[in-house]
């Protein structure tokens, strides 16, 4: 059949109708930076600033902008041919197994947190020490973040990962690890960490009493905890220790170094190393740049340089391991990385010595019999190297099953 121009094209049949192109959304996937927020993200974006406010509103009631995001985290922005926000969906590295979405619902936009079901699996791991534990935890598949784990929340008072490390020696986990359909989605508790050294051994047991705490444990029963941990940053390593004699790379002189260096890079969370009251917080017109310095009580103070950002305030109470700001570069440095001090009596002292021969708290006798079953169990999963899988819909705690 053929069509002369002077025919209504609605006169046609179906199969030789006109093709309608009907436009495809337009879908933006971002990763946010170090330093970065939602908010200035979406800034960036084709958005204008009444649809940026808008989908912000919808986040909020379900999800904290503030605590909830973290640099890498990823999103996704699914806008109409109009430009119009139709979709929000984040992945957040801290709840991967909880995205958040935001769709369009009768014209609004409207927020929600979706929960993935999960496998929980116990599982067992080696690993032997040839340079470092982050390297070495690595070369056996596993992430950076089980060794933040097991640098910070265990051993993070008890091992100096600068000078007890050598070549050799053995460290063993148990630990909890979450699936979704064979894939690996994140940690969960770390339930045994056993180091074993030529110059340090340490064992550390999770462990959750009867009233709901939980904190890990020597094999004895005594807690982990030190009024200080030796890292106020996730360890990567010490740029300059503390000395009496440095050559500094700005001033291009030597001078006293009254403080550790600990490498990091921008925007890394800075924490307390111990409980204490903020008494500065803010530029320092000095070295130091932006400062935090806090008051622990009997003489202690420990002081934070550097940072890209304060996030407390002078009066402020902040218990061990309270966020206190962002690294960065501030003051007199060369990059990015945390300059940590601490002073007692008003002097500085070396912050890798203070918890020297410091014990622990021991567990209520009451609770020992608990705590020494649970012991034995996770001793005796990283001896046989079974893994044990647990499927469950929600994230609720649980025994660990025979």
């Amino acid at each position: 059949m053929l069509w002369h121009p002077s025919q209504d094209p609605a006169d046609l049949p179906a199969e030789l109708q006109p093709l309608t192109v009907v436009p495809e959304p337009q879908r933006l996937i971002r990763t946010l930076g170090a330093d970065d927020s939602i908010y200035q993200s979406l800034k960036r974006q084709p958005l204008d600033e009444a649809q940026v406010t808008e989908l912000i509103a919808a986040i909020k009631p379900v999800f904290n902008l503030r605590s909830d995001s973290r640099p890498l985290d990823r999103y996704t922005l699914v806008l109409d041919p109009a430009g119009q926000v139709q979709r929000f969906e984040y992945l957040s590295q801290r709840e991967p197994e909880r995205p958040l979405v935001v769709d369009r619902q009768a014209g609004r936009l409207v927020g929600r947190r979706e929960t993935l079901p999960l496998e929980k699996r116990i599982e067992p791991i080696e690993v032997r020490i040839v340079d470092n534990m982050s390297n070495a935890i690595a070369n056996a598949g596993e992430g950076q973040e089980l060794t933040d784990q097991i640098a910070d929340e265990i051993f993070g008072s008890v091992i100096n990962f600068t000078k007890d490390l050598r070549r050799g020696d053995r460290l063993g986990i148990v630990c909890e690890k979450y699936y979704q359909n064979g894939r690996f989605i994140r940690y969960g508790e770390v339930l045994l960490a056993k180091y074993d050294g030529a110059e340090v051994s340490k064992l550390g047991v999770y462990y959750k009493d009867p009233e709901g705490r939980k904190s890990y444990y020597d094999g004895l029963g005594n807690s982990l905890k030190r009024m200080f941990m030796n890292y106020p940053v996730p360890f990567r390593g010490i740029n300059s220790h503390f000395n009496a004699a440095r050559f500094h790379p700005v001033l291009k002189k030597t001078r006293p170094h009254l403080g550790t260096d600990y490498a990091a890079g921008q925007g890394t969370l800075v924490w307390a190393s111990a409980g204490g009251r903020v008494v500065r917080a803010g530029w320092d017109g000095g070295g130091y740049g932006n400062l935090v310095e806090i008051d622990h009580g009997n003489g202690f103070r420990t002081r934070y340089g550097h940072l890209s950002k304060v996030s407390v305030r002078v009066g402020q109470k902040v218990d061990q391991k309270t966020p206190v700001g962002l690294v960065g570069a501030t003051g007199l440095a060369t990059g990015p990385h945390l300059h940590f001090e601490m002073l007692k009596g008003g002097r500085q002292i070396n912050p890798e010595s203070v918890n020297h021969d410091a014990l622990g708290a021991p567990l209520p006798k009451n609770y020992l019999a608990d705590f020494a079953a649970q012991r034995e169990a996770y001793l005796s999963r990283l001896a046989g190297g079974t893994q044990l899988a647990v499927h469950t819909g929600s994230m609720a705690d649980g025994a660990v099953a025979e």
